[in-house]
């Protein structure tokens, strides 16, 4: 239960990831709210604000430089007069960055005042432990090849620490595993990742908190119409055709105009309850949607570059078509007294990730028209829509539901790493201590049985050399839980052609999706390869999906004859069973590290 007035701090990266949006309707102007309604009580770091500061800075002189590019881009298409003439000042583009700078910062300057937040400064620093957590390698400080330069994350963390001591409470929202790991595992932190968990969090707490949540879901069904046309608004929709991968290496496509095809099975949750008037309440809702996107390109890489002119002949303009099933989320505001749903203006993103077919539109592409429309006359999916038939069943179907349950499971047992790896943590702290010989000792009695652990040659009288094998192997042993603590989360979707990593202590593990040919032909059967590989190749476990592209067949009156139905069928007992064996192999280990962990408690609480 949260006692109000909550102190609430925030990193950086939370005004990074809301793009510096102060304006009415933003999520951070939330905070405003909360202040003036003395629920919160805002705590920030000096460090956070010159950071915010900077990036503000930053921020207006991109945007100066974009305008001057887009100037620049123009005028090459026309002449300046020309603009002139048919009423474009070009010269409006020409920002100035100096003042646009200090319009940005005064717009931070009054959202601060606003906040009227208290800004903890560096007399609150201790640096004497800040330097010991660096060479000791505590959090946020890290080994091996991760950085160890986390200075402002560990300045913060101490001036939390310092200014909130163990007792009083104070909510830390911050998408940053460094600054949580170096604030510690102290009862009076409140972690979230986002604004919107902070808002819910506080929310949950309201007597209509409930009745809001029907209320939305009863009502949101009416605005799907109003959500699909803000969709089909091409300044809604962001299309990135380019991706890089590790190296850096560009592919895809440099996109110069988008138009949106279609939008379609579009559906909405609400993921957070912001705010709660008496009259007023607002959301952020998680929305899925199938989309189609026109994409067009100028070819250079088939144009000729004319040296002495400078400019490229043959060049062409080039559409793909993309496919794309995204997420996107949307704010809404509830009015409660008219029973009405006001949307916020969003974006979607479309890229890599959402991508599920690209092909490029051409005169050809009109000649299976004829057929498909006579499939789609009596049920049956166009040749060219399989893939997208793949796609819609595998959302709801048993495979991904049974997949995804795995996953959730296996999810929960790599937090309790993080749990662990704090024990160690705090045992490490002990002894390394000069004076630590008596926990030496007692550990080394609680261990001598556990597997790899250095039992020295006399427990009475343990060298300093046993104690350096003793202290290594604890904080080998606290990497290792770290590093699994840290590993990224499986998802809770995926799609065909997907390679999930499963990781298991020391081995990892690939579920390997795989992927449609594309080529769909009547009365086919395609199966789709399903399967769990070990660290060493071989396979563990194996499935299939199986298509079946049905047909229909016309007699010379065109009366329909024998046929067979479009199906898909899902294999994949073996793939669940093979997903619930490791899952329980990492409880086995977690069970192993807890019954060494309960061990250190002990000794810790004895100290």
């Amino acid at each position: 239960m949260i006692k109000f007035p909550l102190y609430v701090t925030l990193d950086t990266n939370i005004f990074d990831s809301n793009k510096l949006d102060f304006s009415k309707d933003s999520t951070l102007s939330l905070l405003i709210n909360y202040v003036e309604t003395g629920k919160i009580k805002i705590v920030l770091s000096n460090i956070v604000v010159k950071e915010v500061e900077k990036h503000i800075v930053r921020a207006s002189e991109d945007i100066c430089s974009a305008f001057r590019g887009l100037r620049k881009e123009v005028l090459k298409i026309v002449s300046k007069g020309l603009l002139e003439q048919i009423g474009v000042k070009t010269d409006l583009l020409l920002l100035d960055k100096e003042k646009y700078q200090e319009k940005s910062l005064d717009v931070w300057r009054k959202f601060l005042e606003n906040l009227n937040p208290e800004i903890l400064d560096l007399s609150l620093i201790d640096l004497n432990d800040i330097v010991d957590d660096y060479f000791d390698i505590k959090p946020p400080f890290e080994s091996g090849e991760k950085k160890r330069k986390e200075f402002p994350d560990a300045f913060i963390a101490n001036q939390i620490r310092k200014r909130f001591g163990k007792d009083e409470v104070i909510a830390i929202v911050c998408n940053d595993n460094g600054l949580k790991k170096a604030c510690g595992n102290s009862q009076n932190h409140i972690f979230y990742k986002t604004l919107g968990e902070l808002y819910n969090a506080i929310n949950i707490q309201e007597t209509e908190y409930k009745n809001i949540l029907q209320e939305i879901n009863c009502l949101i069904a009416n605005y799907i119409p109003e959500i699909q046309n803000m969709l089909k608004n091409e300044d809604c929709v962001e299309v990135h055709g380019l991706s890089y991968d590790k190296d850096g290496i560009e592919s895809g496509f440099d996109y110069s105009d988008i138009e949106v095809v279609s939008v379609k099975n579009i559906s909405c949750r609400v993921r957070t309850i912001d705010e709660i008037t008496d009259e007023i309440a607002w959301a952020t809702l998680l929305g899925t949607v199938d989309m189609e996107v026109a994409c067009s390109y100028e070819d250079y890489g088939n144009a000729i570059w004319d040296s002495e002119n400078k400019a490229y002949f043959y060049l062409e303009t080039r559409t793909n078509l993309e496919k794309h099933t995204a997420r996107f989320a949307l704010r809404i505001e509830l009015n409660r007294k008219e029973n009405s749903i006001r949307i916020i203006p969003f974006k979607i993103i479309l890229n890599g990730d959402t991508l599920c077919d690209r092909f490029e539109i051409t005169e050809n592409n009109d000649e299976m028209d004829l057929i498909n429309q006579e499939r789609e006359d009596v049920g049956l999916c166009s040749l060219d829509c399989y893939a997208d038939y793949l796609d819609e069943d595998l959302i709801e179907s048993s495979f991904m539901n049974d997949i995804v349950e795995k996953f959730e499971k296996i999810n929960k047992l790599y937090e309790e790493y993080e749990e662990i790896a704090i024990v160690y943590d705090e045992l490490l702290s002990v002894i390394k201590d000069a004076e630590s010989s008596e926990v030496i000792k007692k550990l080394s009695f609680a261990l001598k049985d556990v597997e790899g652990f250095p039992t020295p040659h006399n427990v009475n009288d343990i060298d300093s050399e046993e104690k350096d094998e003793i202290v290594l192997w604890v904080d080998q042993s606290y990497e290792r839980l770290c590093k699994l603590s840290e590993q990224k989360s499986l998802p809770d979707n995926f799609i065909y052609g997907d390679t999930i990593e499963i990781h298991n202590g020391l081995e990892t593990y690939q579920l390997n999706i795989g992927e449609f040919s594309g080529m769909a032909t009547a009365g086919d059967q395609e199966d789709i390869d399903l399967s769990i590989e070990d660290h060493e190749g071989n396979i563990i476990a194996k499935g299939r999906v199986s298509l079946t592209v049905g047909y229909i067949e016309f007699d010379e009156e065109g009366n329909a004859g024998n046929g067979l139905a479009d199906s898909i069928e899902y294999y994949h007992s073996d793939i669940v069973n093979g997903l619930e064996t490791i899952a329980e192999s990492i409880q086995k280990d977690i069970a192993n590290e807890w019954s060494i962990a309960k061990k250190f408690e002990v000794m810790i609480a004895e100290e």
